[in-house]
């Protein structure tokens, strides 16, 4: 007992003096773009790393410094090594001498990759299929440094393409679909040509819900459900939302469609949450999504025209 005491205060007192180094004046805090994998900092050095860039090109890699997150959370220092079929996450020990964390993920077996862009706060989390089971990938990071992640993320998306109906480099909108687009609110009208969707990609179906709220001791309003706009392309079902709290800001979730299979809805009240259940080779994932029940019933329409499955559950 008293020895796991000793290591927590142990383990405290390193997080601080950590903490106080991040703070001090002059320390860098941009990401940084670097042309080898032997470039790393030493905290990134990784031998696992090593033997992998020896097979694989490697296309891009990103180093974002150490920082405080979330008010006082520590995040060490992390890379981001993008290769021609997939990415490796690398985060650094707290303690000297150890090697970093290593997360490997390819393309071709992405789940759903979503991306949070708060203010400065930004989030990365990709879910895909592992060795022997699903593989997660989250990591903190600055929005400044998103000038730096963009382009390889959306390459590394491509890797999870199957279907290819235009030239890579264009983007297309079924007819309904441009009439839809047209009337999107221009912070999402926005949203879709920045983030949404992709080069490759047509634009076949989208439902757009507003805000939408619940009253809390009659005089309040308690929100429910952000703005969010899902989207139907050739490869990808997306789903672009803010946040409840902070609307300066989006949340991209990116699902390849062919990992889609099969679309749960569980009526509550005014409200229906989703499970968009997700496979590849025997591993599952369940994405949760929860709308207001006509934007469910319009998504359910669209969704059943392009062939998707939907079962509708009864609230237990």
């Amino acid at each position: 007992m008293f020895s796991i005491v000793r290591s927590i205060d142990k383990q405290d007192k390193r997080l601080s003096e950590l903490r106080r180094a991040v703070l001090k004046r002059g320390y860098d805090r941009h990401a940084s773009v670097l042309k080898s994998v032997s470039e790393l900092p030493v905290e990134l050095q990784s031998s696992a790393v090593n033997m992998l860039s020896n097979d694989e090109e490697v296309q891009a890699i990103i180093v974002f410094p150490a920082q405080i997150q979330r008010g006082w959370q520590y995040v060490p220092k992390q890379a981001l090594v993008f290769t021609a079929t997939g990415v490796i996450h690398l985060l650094a020990s707290i303690w000297p001498e150890q090697e970093p964390q290593v997360t490997s993920l390819s393309g071709s077996g992405l789940m759903y990759l979503e991306v949070t862009l708060l203010l400065l706060y930004g989030h990365l989390e990709i879910v895909g299929q592992g060795k022997d089971s699903l593989t997660r990938l989250g990591m903190e990071f600055n929005t400044v440094s998103w000038y730096f992640i963009s382009a390889p993320l959306r390459q590394f998306l491509k890797a999870g393409k199957t279907l290819s109906s235009i030239p890579a480099d264009q983007v297309a909108y079924s007819p309904h679909a441009r009439q839809a687009f047209e009337k999107l609110p221009f912070k999402f009208w926005n949203g879709v040509q920045l983030y949404g969707l992709l080069s490759g990609e047509e634009l076949e179906e989208l439902v757009f819900q507003k805000a939408t709220w619940k009253r809390r001791f009659y005089f309040f309003r308690q929100p429910v459900t952000a703005d969010t706009l899902l989207m139907l392309t050739t490869n990808y079902m997306v789903v672009i939302q803010e946040d409840l709290k902070v609307r300066q800001g989006w949340i991209v979730t990116y699902i390849p469609r062919n990992t889609i299979c099969g679309i749960q809805s569980q009526l509550s009240g005014l409200w229906s949450e989703l499970s968009i259940q997700l496979e590849r080779s025997g591993q599952s994932v369940d994405y949760k999504l929860l709308l207001a029940r006509e934007s469910a019933e319009a998504w359910q329409r669209q969704w059943v025209q392009h062939g998707g499955q939907w079962q509708s559950v009864s609230a237990s």
